[in-house]
């Protein structure tokens, strides 16, 4: 289709030496004939105008008008415009510069300004925002793609699931499109799994990762009895993949007759509440995270569960919420652990909405806000088996 140039100039023979000039040095090329600031514009609102060749001393609507609405307009702000004028005040040239001219020429042109100079600047001009173009438009069908990884991210995981012996309940919240926060639970005939975790950075790269390795965690529980066996296997294949460009945080649990085992890899401490005595305490267990090392091992915790207990975990995210509070430090797991002691019965009677409560608590009011994908999983014991 070419592109399209206007010339917008009010005397006939500046605008056809112009034209001719470009049409000998650039193939596929429209040229639109404006007499004033209004046809300049107008043409810019029908036509999909690639360059503007602008005088500045027009009738009705002169060229300082067209530079300061073009500017006005998102969409048009970044149409190439070359001044030619015979105005040469150096005031008056910056005045245009400032406004968004590229480029400045006084009339009358040179002939190797008209022969070379001109062309160049055109030519020049014209692949640049041919460039701006195509940037625009890879950028919107990149933001189109992460929209649609969203949609399908959030479809793989799940935030209300009600098994037979437990009853989970979790909320993602990423700070960018897309992240690589994760977390789930499922039950394999009398036993119970529960993974959350996180991998570094965030956008497409760590949210395939973490698709990835909650298919590895589905399929690790089948092979083996302990989550420090889980970690060390999900670990030796998480390690050639990534290289050392990424880590993983992970928190594996396993409920089986009455006895919650765990081991941990580098993340916050999940909080243990009891049902029978109301206690709150920290499932507090050190390891190295994954993908730092290929041949790291993995110790496994234990602890006795009941009926009605929680297991609140959470990401690193929940920990750099802004504090409300001026001029105080990021929070710890010290403080996430208080914060339940005090809300237990919020989180017995109504877990769903203790979620809100503890975001709403540590940070500030608008989600939007937040500097790190926040992931929260609740799971409440029905049959500790």
């Amino acid at each position: 289709m070419g592109y399209n140039v206007v010339i917008a100039d009010d005397m006939l023979l500046n605008r056809k030496l112009i034209r001719s000039v470009l049409e000998k040095n650039i193939e596929d090329i429209n040229f639109f004939d404006a007499i004033d600031g209004c046809e300049t514009l107008e043409y810019v609102e029908q036509k999909d105008i690639d360059l503007i060749i602008l005088d500045l001393v027009m009738p009705n609507k002169n060229g300082f008008d067209v530079l300061k609405e073009l500017k006005l307009r998102q969409e048009f702000s970044n149409i190439p415009v070359i001044v030619n004028s015979a105005v040469d005040g150096i005031d008056i040239i910056k005045e245009a510069l400032e406004l968004g001219a590229d480029e400045y020429f006084t009339k009358p042109l040179t002939l190797e300004q008209l022969e070379v100079v001109l062309p160049v600047k055109v030519q020049n001009a014209l692949k640049g925002y041919e460039q701006h173009k195509l940037l625009k438009q890879m950028n919107e069908r990149l933001k189109e793609e992460l929209k649609f990884a969203n949609l399908l991210q959030h479809t793989l995981i799940v935030e209300d699931k009600e098994l037979e012996n437990v009853h989970m309940i979790g909320r993602y919240i990423s700070s960018s499109e897309i992240g690589g926060d994760f977390y789930d639970c499922i039950e394999i005939d009398d036993e119970i799994w529960f993974i959350i975790a996180d991998v570094s950075g965030h956008g497409v790269a760590a949210a395939m990762i973490s698709s990835m390795l909650k298919v590895m965690f589905s399929s690790n529980v089948n092979l083996y009895d302990s989550p420090a066996k889980v970690l060390e296997s999900m670990n030796r294949t998480f390690c050639p993949m990534i290289s050392g460009r990424y880590h993983l945080t992970a928190f594996v649990g396993l409920i089986k007759k009455g006895q919650l085992t765990y081991s941990n890899a580098g993340h916050p401490y999940p909080i243990h509440i009891s049902s029978i005595d109301k206690e709150v305490h920290m499932l507090e267990q050190n390891g190295f995270i994954l993908g730092a090392f290929e041949d790291i091992h993995f110790y496994d915790a234990y602890s006795k569960i009941d009926r009605g207990d929680i297991i609140f975990c959470y990401t690193d995210g929940l920990l750099e919420l802004q504090p409300q509070s001026k001029g105080r430090h990021n929070f710890s797991c010290e403080d996430i652990n208080e914060f339940v002691s005090e809300n237990r019965d919020h989180v017995i009677e109504d877990i769903e909405s203790f979620t809100e409560r503890i975001i709403r608590a540590f940070g500030d009011t608008d989600l939007r806000l937040i500097r790190d994908d926040i992931a929260i999983m609740n799971i409440k014991i029905k049959n500790p088996g």
